[in-house]
């Protein structure tokens, strides 16, 4: 008799949105009793909950990767290469962005996760992508986790109106 232990825990999401168009998603996140799940990061200096959404080519090179506010407690600078500052998506770069102000990329309240990336960000070449989210959490006095909750396809449209 086989027994199997699977924890992995990430839901095959596959997302389509629009070239130019402002991308926004909203997850609503419950505990295992049903009840919205409490992620509210705002007051507090070690920000329990981040999250990090990288979009890839088929290819596997890095298309747009979008930051909470923080990613790994460190804010986007200039110097760092694990929380970059925002920079539009080119041709040939890849693209970063965690929000200059609120509302930032990736945030976190009670129950949901908002995903909001503005039109000038979501300029790149239509086609499909790979993607993923990746959730950090560092509960207060607890050990460090990480856990991708999403994967799949990220199919962007082309757009016929130009900004």
């Amino acid at each position: 008799m086989a027994t199997t232990l699977n924890t992995d825990v990430a839901v095959n999401l596959n997302i389509t949105a629009r070239r130019n168009d402002t991308f926004k998603m909203i997850l609503q996140v419950k505990d295992s009793d049903g009840d919205p799940l409490d992620m509210d990061n705002s007051g507090q200096v070690q920000k329990e909950y981040q999250g990090k959404m990288s979009i890839i080519s088929t290819g596997g090179e890095e298309i747009m990767t979008i930051f909470s506010r923080y990613w790994e407690d460190i804010t986007a600078t200039a110097e760092s290469d694990i929380h970059p500052e925002d920079k539009n998506p080119e041709a040939n770069t890849t693209g970063y962005y965690t929000g200059s102000a609120t509302p930032y990329a990736i945030t976190f309240s009670n129950g949901e996760v908002s995903i909001n990336v503005p039109y000038d960000n979501m300029d790149f070449q239509s086609g499909t992508y790979n993607y993923d989210l990746q959730i950090r959490k560092y509960p207060s006095g607890g050990a460090l986790e990480y856990t991708t909750w999403l994967y799949g396809t990220f199919t962007l449209s082309p757009d016929i109106t130009q900004l």
